[in-house]
């Protein structure tokens, strides 16, 4: 029985096919998820230039949010107004630009999923 492919070379092939599966299930399996939750009263509620709303919320969990028409938005609709509560999940950084002249922009993370009373 003649070889052609010598123990050497063979070994090589599997343990780059076992290497490319190895490495391709952990691609394929499920990662820890980037999104956190956050919640309360709106404070300061601004419409933005770029078709985003920029929300200061305030206690328990405040921060500066931006809602997008991507957000997954429950029946109350989008922040509307100070004194409105709203409650969900953010992502990741993301921008409103309040003027576009003079350039005005305001940071704040994005709502990927929003409750509003």
């Amino acid at each position: 029985m003649v070889s052609s492919i010598s123990k050497k070379t063979l070994a090589v092939l599997v343990g780059a096919a076992l290497l490319f599966i190895g490495a391709s299930s952990l691609l394929l399996t499920p990662q820890k998820a980037q999104a956190f939750e956050w919640g309360g009263r709106f404070n300061t509620v601004i419409p933005c230039f770029n078709a985003v709303i920029w929300a200061q919320t305030g206690a328990p969990r405040g921060g500066n949010y931006i809602w997008t028409p991507a957000t997954a938005t429950y029946a109350n609709g989008p922040p509307s107004g100070a004194g409105q509560y709203g409650i969900g999940l953010a992502g990741p950084p993301y921008f409103c630009i309040v003027f576009p002249y003079p350039l005005v922009v305001f940071p704040g993370i994005i709502m990927t999923m929003l409750g509003t009373s």
